[in-house]
Formats: structure tokens, C-alpha cells, sequence
């Protein structure tokens, strides 16, 4: 097995979410367990600007250890 770093869990998730619609069983079972995972560390408001968070390499991801 593989092992995913925080930074690529999230690089991921946010390629499969810009995909959603058209993931097959596999991936969208992947997705939601990545999506739960970042909403048990993230806010709302965090999630909701997770792209923009990702690309500046923003702060508060690196506080909780996704960067």
C-alpha cells in the first residue's frame, strides 16, 4: 500500500471533488471518506475554501498538519 501525505490527501479530494458527478462507485466511496476525514479537522468555513486554502498554502492547514 501507498501512503498519502496530508498536502496529497487534500490535492486529491480536491481533484475528485471538481469530478463528483462522475465518479464510479470506487472513487465516490473514496471521496466521502476523504471528505468526512477534512470535515473532522476543518471548519464549515475552511472546507467551503479548502481550493483557495490549498493554493496559498495557507496558515490554518499547516496548524492542523494538512501542510
Amino acid at each position: 500500500m501507498i501512503q498519502i501525505e496530508n498536502k496529497q490527501l487534500i490535492a486529491l479530494y480536491l481533484l475528485l471533488k471538481r469530478h463528483e458527478e462522475e465518479l464510479d462507485r470506487n472513487l465516490q466511496t473514496l471521496y466521502v471518506k476523504m471528505q468526512k476525514e477534512l470535515f473532522s479537522v476543518l471548519s464549515i468555513e475552511e472546507m467551503e475554501s479548502l481550493e483557495k486554502l490549498y493554493l496559498d498554502d495557507v496558515e490554518v492547514l499547516e496548524k492542523r498538519g494538512y501542510i
